[in-house]
């Protein structure tokens, strides 16, 4: 495809674009009010001009833009951050270090029309922009690129389904991939791909993902709550799973039974009535209920509270990775010292579930000896949790390597940062006066 083709299906769909982001809103994926972020024209106040501009995708990019943002703020006090994001629970994640008083401003991200981009790069004016992880939309970066605003690919990767679509489109991937000035790729494959589509390789280094292992705050108020209602039982938490994971979870908690509490946090809480449906009544926080003594199951809809399940659980079980979504951060977890069991599908993870998978701390359904066959059922989810939780001392060694790899990987930030800081010394970045 070439950039006129492009262009050119992005103008017949312009006609049509107000009506797919009001659906996009009716099902809580767009925010009315905020629908102009979308055209390139953001309600920002003018002294956003000149930010560093950080563009991440979703929940597990934004907490990694949010770390390279304190990162960079701890050498460049003056500096103005701006974060775009394309998901409405990753704009919230923003918001709220706002509220807690970092200096932030968020955009949503603007469609990939030229015109939209060429008006947002107008609004914003920046002095640089990172993107994070894979969300390489050509007119985007190209557009950023041709303005003489630094580029920046950090914590980069592609799928192996990306990079084959890419290099089908030689000129497009050419025009993207030759933008940036410095591109910091999670591992060494990721840096050969970045070469074959047309990266120099003098601007690449390998890093790893930035990714962050930090812990997220617990409260401590419904963590004893929590803890009253439990009792002595262990937990096994299924952390941010989609739809087409819950049945096997279900299936896990009734194998485990009562010596155990299956706490299910789905990554969108909306399907919490959903899901304590198909268990038969489970309860649920976002009716203000908690689990008695009989209860094996609960349904934990709610923003805002992994830190504290982290921070109760025995042993979770990672979602986004039992259906084809890539699986979600497991440095999370891993900075509790958790085991982590996963399933087969995490490319968007992939260089932080081999190294931890390396140090002893990641369970592969794909890859375990349980059952005979590789359909993966709430049973063997059930023996394997049991075979983890039985050995004592493998969970004390796992709790060890778990938090050092999180330490390591939160430390990564901090090293990019000193990268882009000496990177943008070659062209200042604009600061307040």
């Amino acid at each position: 495809m070439t950039f006129g083709l492009y262009n050119l299906i992005w103008h017949l769909l312009r006609p049509f674009i107000p009506l797919i982001l009001r659906w996009r809103t009716s099902r809580g994926k767009e925010i009315a009010s905020r629908l102009h972020d979308r055209f390139g024209q953001p309600q920002l106040d003018q002294k956003i001009k000149g930010a560093i501009w950080i563009h991440a995708v979703s929940v597990g990019e934004t907490v990694a833009a949010i770390g390279l943002a304190k990162a960079l703020a701890t050498t460049m006090p003056k500096a103005r951050f701006l974060i775009t994001t394309n998901t409405v629970s990753a704009a919230a994640m923003v918001e709220r270090e706002m509220a807690n008083g970092m200096a932030l401003s968020h955009a949503f991200q603007p469609l990939d029309h030229p015109h939209f981009v060429d008006q947002f790069l107008h609004h914003t004016c920046p002095a640089l922009a990172i993107f994070m992880e894979s969300d390489f939309w050509p007119n985007l970066i190209s557009k950023t690129a041709a303005n003489a605003i630094p580029v920046i690919f950090a914590s980069s990767q592609l799928s192996s389904a990306a990079f084959h679509r890419w290099t089908k489109q030689p000129v497009m991937a050419k025009a993207v991939f030759a933008a940036p000035q410095m591109v910091l790729a999670v591992n060494d494959a990721q840096a050969v791909q970045f070469q074959r589509l047309g990266t120099p390789a003098d601007i690449i280094t390998v890093l790893g993902s930035l990714k962050l292992g930090t812990m997220a705050a617990a409260d401590p108020a419904l963590c004893q709550s929590l803890k009253t209602a439990i009792g002595k039982r262990q937990i096994l938490l299924a952390a941010s799973t989609h739809d087409g994971e819950d049945a096997s979870m279900i299936e896990a908690a009734n194998a485990l039974g009562n010596d155990w509490l299956t706490i299910i946090a789905p990554r969108h809480p909306d399907r919490g009535s959903q899901i304590a449906a198909a268990s038969g009544g489970a309860p649920q926080r976002s009716r203000g209920q908690f689990p008695s003594k009989d209860h094996n199951l609960y349904i934990m809809d709610s923003f805002g509270e992994m830190g504290s399940l982290f921070s109760l659980a025995d042993l979770v079980i990672l979602g986004g990775s039992f259906t084809p979504k890539g699986g979600h951060n497991p440095l999370e977890p891993a900075a509790f010292g958790l085991p982590i069991i996963t399933g087969p599908h995490i490319f968007k993870n992939s260089a932080e579930f081999a190294g931890l998978r390396d140090a002893g701390v990641v369970f592969d359904m794909a890859k375990t000896d349980i059952g005979l066959d590789a359909t993966i059922t709430g049973q063997k989810l059930a023996r394997l949790v049991i075979t983890i939780a039985s050995d004592k001392a493998a969970r004390r060694r796992i709790a060890s390597a778990a938090k050092a790899y999180a330490l390591a990987a939160n430390e990564r930030s901090h090293i990019a940062a000193r990268k882009i800081v000496l990177e943008t010394m070659k062209q200042p970045v604009k600061t307040k006066k």
